[in-house]
């Protein structure tokens, strides 16, 4: 295959879908600890036993893990402006990446406290740091892998083949980092409970701002064309 393009890492990356659930309130007030720690694993982590505190069914807290999964997956494959469509088989590697990735996560819950008619906890979260972690690696992978590409090197490569080959060397670099991963500084996001008669939830608004917490924004890495 002749002409094939070089390689830019993105800028922005946007993290996984965010689902909230409403749990029954018959547990007391410890319940609001367990409920936003499990409401954190089973969007994470996989659904455990975890799903029993939120509200959800098993086969809902596991069908939503998996589409968390998938949906960073893509994130990814964005990020590192992979081109899939030419090599769709290895999208699997890529969620394998981001299940090894999350199930890194590193958080706490306190205990419930009042502020007026109002409970609320403290989710405190280190950021997975991974893409800066590894962006020398990943800057001169890819940096080598255009010298590559002008030097006709993939010239010969199906698009496939071609799609394949960078992102085998990718992944390798993600999942040998996640093994020893870094944490960026601890972010402390405070959560409101909302009661709703025998019900209570958070509100997307703080789901998002502990979404935002997990991982931490990578710099772009983006050698000269």
């Amino acid at each position: 295959m002749n002409n094939q393009n070089t390689k830019k890492v993105l800028l922005v990356m946007s993290v996984v879908m965010l689902f909230s659930l409403t749990a029954c309130k018959d547990k007391g007030k410890n319940h609001y600890k367990n409920y936003v720690k499990s409401l954190i694993a089973i969007n994470y982590l996989g659904a455990g036993d975890d799903y029993k505190d939120t509200g959800a069914s098993k086969q809902d807290a596991e069908a939503l893990y998996e589409s968390n999964m998938e949906y960073f997956a893509d994130q990814i494959i964005s990020y590192y402006n992979v081109t899939l469509s030419d090599a769709s088989t290895m999208r699997d590697e890529y969620v394998k990446l981001a299940k090894n990735i999350y199930s890194k996560v590193n958080y706490s819950v306190s205990a419930p406290y009042q502020n007026g008619d109002t409970y609320f906890v403290d989710v405190t979260i280190y950021p997975i740091d991974i893409f800066n972690q590894t962006y020398d690696d990943v800057y001169n992978y890819v940096s080598d892998f255009n010298t590559g590409v002008q030097n006709g090197d993939y010239n010969s490569y199906t698009l496939e083949q071609y799609e394949t080959e960078f992102s085998t060397g990718l992944l390798n670099i993600l999942n040998t980092a996640y093994i020893d991963v870094k944490y960026a500084d601890p972010v402390t996001i405070t959560v409101e409970i909302i009661e709703d008669g025998n019900s209570f939830y958070i509100s997307d608004a703080d789901f998002q701002a502990i979404d935002a917490a997990m991982i931490a924004a990578g710099k772009p890495a983006n050698p000269e064309e």
